[in-house]
Order: C-alpha cells, then sequence, then structure tokens
C-alpha cells in the first residue's frame, strides 16, 4: 500500500483521514450498498430491533421534471416496504422544515405508481442528523408530530397521522446510551475512538486500505467536479460570474475551515503541518484551535 499512498497529494491524503460520518460525502461511501450497517444504525436511531434493510443506495438522486431534484444521502428500504430517508447536516439552514417537506414530495412523488391508490403509498421516516442542535433544547433528538387543532379552549388535538414520520437527531448528544455512543461516532474521524466496532470497521477500510482510499480519492474527486459545475451553472443562470468566483473560494475557505477542524481534533498533528495541508495563515489554524478547546470546555462544564 506504501507505493499508492506514494502517489496520492499529501491534501487528499490529509482529508481523508479528516473526515468524518457527518460528512455526508464520506458517510454515503461508507454506507453504500451495505444493508446490515445501515439496518445497524437505522436500529439505534429508531429504538428497534424488529427492522430489517432489505436495500440500500446512497446519494440516489430524485429528478424533478418540472422543478428542483434531490440527492438522499441514504434512501433504505425494509422488508416490510417502510421507505427511510437519512441525512446529515452540518449546517442548520440545510435541515430547515421546508427541505424536509420538499424530501417528502420528491419520496411520495416517486413511491406511487399510475393508478394505484394513495392509501398504497408507503410509510416514510425522514431522519435528519444535525451537526448542531437543531431546536437547542438538549434534546437527544426531536419527533415531528402532525396534529389538527380542535376549535375549544382545552387546546385539544388530534393526530394526524399521514405516514410520515419526521425526527431530527441531536448530533452534539453524547448521553451513556446506543443514541450517544453513534452520535460520539458519526462525529470523530478516528476509528480507534469509536465505540460501535461495526461502523469501526468500515471507517477504517476507508482511510487505511488501499481499496478504501482509492475509492474516496475518486469519490472526493467527483464530487468536487459535480459541485464546481453546479456552481458554474447557478452563477451562469443568474449571470453572477462575480458570484461565482467568490462562492468557489467561500466554498474552498468553508471546506479548508471544516478539515482543519477535523485535523485538530485528531491531535496528530501540528498546528503548521494542518496549515500546510489545509492552506491556511497558521494564525488561523491556531484560532481555530482555541475556539474548539472553549467549546470542548462548555459542553465540559
Amino acid at each position: 500500500m506504501s507505493s499508492f499512498l506514494d502517489t496520492i497529494d499529501p491534501a487528499m491524503l490529509a482529508r481523508i483521514q479528516a473526515m468524518r460520518l457527518m460528512d455526508d460525502d464520506f458517510m454515503t461511501v461508507v454506507f453504500d450498498g451495505d444493508n446490515e450497517i445501515t439496518e445497524f444504525i437505522l436500529r439505534i436511531l429508531l429504538s428497534r430491533d424488529d427492522l430489517h434493510v432489505k436495500k440500500v443506495t446512497t446519494q440516489k438522486e430524485k429528478r424533478n421534471l418540472f422543478g428542483r431534484s434531490v440527492k438522499l444521502d441514504i434512501l433504505a428500504e425494509d422488508t416490510n416496504g417502510k421507505v427511510y430517508n437519512v441525512e446529515v447536516q452540518r449546517e442548520d439552514e440545510g435541515a430547515s422544515p421546508k427541505r424536509v417537506r420538499y424530501n417528502q414530495a420528491m419520496l411520495d412523488s416517486h413511491s406511487l405508481k399510475k393508478k394505484k391508490d394513495f392509501s398504497q403509498l408507503p410509510e416514510t421516516y425522514i431522519i435528519f442528523i444535525t451537526e448542531n442542535d437543531y431546536y437547542g433544547l438538549g434534546q437527544p433528538f426531536y419527533k415531528v408530530r402532525k396534529t389538527i387543532e380542535l376549535a375549544r379552549t382545552d387546546s385539544t388535538y388530534l393526530p394526524f397521522d399521514d405516514g410520515c414520520n419526521i425526527i431530527y437527531v441531536n448530533g452534539k448528544y453524547r448521553g451513556n446510551d446506543a443514541l450517544g455512543k453513534l452520535m460520539h461516532d458519526f462525529c470523530t474521524p478516528n476509528a480507534d475512538e469509536m465505540n460501535y466496532s461495526e461502523l469501526a470497521e468500515k471507517v477504517r477500510y476507508h482511510k487505511q486500505e488501499t481499496g478504501g482510499i482509492r475509492t474516496m480519492c475518486r469519490i472526493i474527486e467527483e464530487y468536487g467536479k459535480e459541485r464546481a459545475a453546479e456552481a458554474r451553472k447557478i452563477a451562469l443562470a443568474e449571470g453572477l460570474k462575480r458570484g461565482l468566483k467568490n462562492g468557489i473560494k467561500r466554498g474552498v475557505q468553508e471546506t479548508a475551515i471544516a478539515n482543519a477542524k477535523n485535523l485538530l481534533s485528531l491531535n496528530k498533528l501540528s498546528e503548521k503541518e494542518i496549515a500546510d495541508c489545509c492552506s491556511l495563515p497558521l494564525e488561523q489554524v491556531l484560532a481555530l484551535k482555541e475556539e474548539l478547546e472553549h467549546e470542548a470546555t462548555i459542553v465540559t462544564n
């Protein structure tokens, strides 16, 4: 494997080592086509031991002929025909209720064949794992409950069961239970620090084995080209050439900062080495380190 590693750009290798399951481009590679590992996390997320996954795909594109298409991080189906969409979101704006609404609409529009009755729509679970506590209440997760408000003074509600279950999972939760351990594993780049060997084994393969690293290099390059092409398409459509240049620059900067934070959390490279790997000023890396140490102090207290 050493000869192959010698051919890899050190910045690319450092980026791979810094990735976590909370990064969608890494998470989707780890889970793609793996029924068992997908079933494993769904059982923890939903507190169920009777769930059996029969099919899973990642980065599944749902096309819309008349509007925006979407790519779903994980799309799975169990043996009872229930559908599960799991998304990871590092930024709060990517997990807005309207984003959930659109995912649900796209899933439903592709789930019902012509002339089939609406009652045959499958039960659906849309699960957003957010790096931040989206609702800021310190809960492990938030289940959306749809109700009908009655015109009475005692605030009585009737359940509105449309078969779509929406759950926000707090990525910052670190309770001493299965979900807390899972969120820890999603947020660490180091397989040796993971609680679950099932996840650690997959992560270790994609970071340490030739086949896994080769796959990650290809995926990163493909995603980079896709995102650059999408940025160009949007900018050209809006006639904002200056916006294109600034948008790409901002995206590169945000990615560099995220990678630097992940490398700092590994605590294996010096601040100077991280600055060189991520093409950031040393002063900025030192400031990021102080920020992470401050956050860690808040969590500890």
